[in-house]
């Protein structure tokens, strides 16, 4: 996996996490839940993807 992908990856997760957060703040909390799930869906794709390629 390239750093450009990993890259990526990481500004979806970030921006994942922020919507989560907004939410939270709003009190909208299964909003959050579905944006931290989204975050924690792609972070797990990313480890599994590193961990096939033996860089982990």
């Amino acid at each position: 996996m390239s750093h450009q992908e990993i890259k990526h990856l990481r500004h979806q997760i970030e921006r994942h996490i922020n919507r989560a957060m907004h939410h939270l703040r709003a009190d909208h909390s299964a909003a959050a839940y579905c944006e931290f799930q989204n975050a924690f869906e792609i972070l797990a794709e990313l480890i599994a993807t590193l961990d096939k390629e033996n860089v982990l």
